[in-house]
């Protein structure tokens, strides 16, 4: 571990050798940044970005919250040199970015997940996957159902990988993955979904366990969003989230993302409750 730590900190100290030769070159450790990042991911990126300016006060990163479809869109349209999402790109993004010949590079970051949370005062523990389609697809309407907006990574992902790209029906939609949490904790009887690292430290609220693998004598297996069920992706509703990179030269951007990347980055998202996706991290419980 600590040769994987020595590896990514001197890519970084070659990189600023390099960069002293030449005044006009630009620094992976020093400047300006407006790092984009999915609302889900904000909390795991700021301690990141708090650690990385302590060890380079030489640099100044603003961290702007945004829906994965706006954060992917201001990176197409060369508006940001990174972003750090909760999803890749997809088919239209894809031809939009190989017909405007981008040198857009992309990273793995870590494992995150799609939690179902309920008020704290509910009586309810566990929920599956089966029973999630019907609640968002409007077949069953027993409970009220909070979901960010449609251009959040939470209902792109429900409606991509649980309702096979239809619409969700019978939801309410709120402006944020914040607001959906406000407001299961005041409405009686209801159900909203966040990413994981959106609940960091957030009282009122119980995460329902999640089941979808059923036994061969038909018992379902329930799993939480734990960091080692993520990186196995035996919970469910597990996704893989990317750092995209439209920086010219090696700029701040690039140092940043090296950072998230390295043994010192993954061990602040395994400190998050996340699945390390780039490093291997001995997980404690």
């Amino acid at each position: 571990m600590r040769t994987l730590t020595k590896i990514s900190f001197l890519f970084l100290y070659f990189i600023l050798i390099f960069t002293a030769c030449n005044e006009r070159q630009i620094s992976p450790i020093k400047g300006s940044l407006k790092c984009y990042v999915d609302e889900s991911l904000y909390n795991v990126v700021k301690a990141a970005r708090d650690t990385f300016v302590v060890h380079y006060p030489g640099s100044s990163i603003e961290l702007v919250s945004a829906k994965a479809r706006e954060g992917i869109a201001a990176v197409l349209n060369q508006e940001a040199k990174i972003f750090i999402s909760t999803r890749g790109l997809n088919t239209e993004e894809k031809a939009f970015s190989e017909k405007s010949k981008l040198d857009l590079r992309y990273f793995n970051f870590c494992y995150d997940a799609i939690i179902p949370i309920v008020s704290a005062n509910n009586s309810k523990y566990q929920i599956t996957v089966q029973e999630i389609k019907s609640l968002i697809s409007g077949e069953t309407k027993n409970y009220k159902v909070f979901v960010p907006e449609h251009n959040s990574g939470v209902y792109e992902y429900l409606k991509e990988n649980v309702l096979d790209k239809k619409e969700l029906q019978n939801i309410t939609i709120v402006k944020s993955e914040e607001e959906t949490i406000s407001k299961v904790k005041e409405t009686k009887k209801s159900i909203g979904f966040v990413g994981v690292n959106t609940l960091n430290d957030v009282k009122g609220i119980r995460v329902l366990e999640l089941g979808s693998k059923i036994r061969s004598d038909g018992e379902v297996l329930y799993y939480k969003p734990y960091a080692a069920y993520l990186i196995t992706k035996n919970y469910p509703f597990t996704r893989t989230t990317t750092i995209f990179l439209n920086d010219i030269g090696i700029g701040l951007a690039s140092g940043f993302a090296t950072f998230l990347t390295s043994f010192e980055g993954q061990k602040i998202v395994a400190k998050n409750n996340l699945g390390p996706a780039t490093v291997p991290i001995r997980m404690v419980k």
